[in-house]
């Protein structure tokens, strides 16, 4: 018989396999879909970087919310359905009508994530928190794939727009699963009890430091459009295998991770470098950088959240993880704008790789001082 924790994780994974399945899908383009519209390299680079910091910026206000009000659930079903505004990216014809968009979307992943793991946290019952979190990964992730692989159908016989009109159908779907989610309602939690521990915070810091020298996908999705051309289904093709790998890598080092704790995070640190080398190769060595890129997104999303879980006090744990988000996104925002100005300006692989390698010695330095923390 399926326990109450496991049917929690499941639903809730049910829902984010539908948002990933409609975001993804058009995150999957977006890169050329910028480029279409006359963005480069660093534009689209600093564009989505800055929209990424603007999402995780908002997981501070949706945490602070969610403890503040203890209306987890009602958080995480109007965060999912705020993203209405990806099939809306099909009808506009000028990018910075498409970059408002995106910057939207980010905002509402922003304010339902922190409310949405603390469900997972709060309600996993008997199961692992690196386990619970490594299931709702690979469920996530399901979804992550299955939306780019909708948009090489589309992209075989019609133009990019088509594609975000097409995500129409699995955003009805999700706006139905959303009546599934338990409710959840914990009472407000005072303001002095919502301080994460120092432990978070230096961990936040880590994992902002290997954020910012990770190459960024939307930038490899970019260059897989100047190598193959606008409109390429191996645009999309390389996000779901970018996507596919992080499913898979999030539920085992999930396992891994319960088991291990630490020292499984502190792998993901030196793997972070290798993406970078293959920028400037030909497409078959752009799909095995999506390859590592997904190895690492799958860690980050699932067991660098389980550590916040570990490191939060009992209390605030929606705050915890809106400072884990904040710190993240500041990493995404400076990848983002520093690889595109790289990129555009046609910097050697050898310096992006230096520039990669000295953001994850800082991560290694923080993650070193987070372990002292612990003891």
């Amino acid at each position: 018989m399926v326990s109450t924790g496991v049917r929690v994780i499941l639903i809730i994974g049910i829902v984010s396999l539908l948002g990933d399945f409609v975001y993804e899908g058009g995150r999957s383009v977006l890169p050329d879909y910028m480029r279409q519209l006359g963005m480069d390299a660093f534009t689209v680079g600093a564009a989505l970087g800055v929209a990424e910091l603007a999402g995780w910026a908002a997981r501070p206000v949706g945490g602070l919310l969610a403890d503040k009000t203890g209306k987890y659930s009602l958080i995480v079903k109007m965060g999912y359905a705020g993203l209405i505004v990806i099939p809306l990216m099909g009808l506009v014809s000028v990018w910075w009508l498409l970059v408002i968009l995106a910057f939207l979307e980010r905002v509402f992943r922003g304010m339902r994530v922190p409310a949405r793991d603390a469900m997972l946290v709060r309600m996993r019952g008997d199961v692992k928190v690196g386990k619970a979190f490594g299931l709702h990964e690979l469920l996530d992730q399901v979804g992550a794939g299955g939306g780019p692989l909708l948009a090489i159908a589309v992209l075989s016989i019609l133009p990019t727009p088509y594609v975000y009109m097409s995500l129409t159908i699995p955003y009805i779907l999700l706006l139905f699963t959303l009546m599934f989610v338990p409710s959840h309602v914990e009472k407000a939690h005072e303001t002095s009890e919502l301080k994460p521990a120092r432990s978070v915070a230096v961990f936040s810091l880590a994992a902002a430091f290997n954020t910012a020298g990770l190459l960024p996908v939307p930038l490899l999705l970019y260059m897989i459009s100047v190598t193959a051309g606008s409109g390429s289904w191996l645009i999309p093709a390389a996000y779901t295998v970018a996507m596919v790998v992080d499913a898979v890598a999030g539920l085992f080092l999930g396992m891994f991770f319960d088991r291990w704790g630490l020292k499984v995070v502190a792998l993901v640190i030196p793997l972070s470098v290798l993406p970078t080398v293959f920028i400037y190769s030909d497409v078959a060595l752009l799909m095995v950088s999506a390859f590592l890129l997904g190895v690492v997104i799958g860690a980050q999303e699932s067991i660098f959240r389980a550590m916040v879980a570990e490191l939060a006090h009992a209390n605030g744990l929606g705050s915890a993880y809106a400072l884990y988000g904040l710190a993240f996104g500041v990493g995404a925002a400076v990848a983002g704008t520093v690889f595109g100005y790289m990129i555009q300006t046609g910097r050697s692989v050898l310096e992006l790789v230096l520039y990669a390698a000295a953001m994850q010695a800082g991560s290694a330095i923080f993650l070193f001082k987070t372990a002292k923390l612990r003891k």
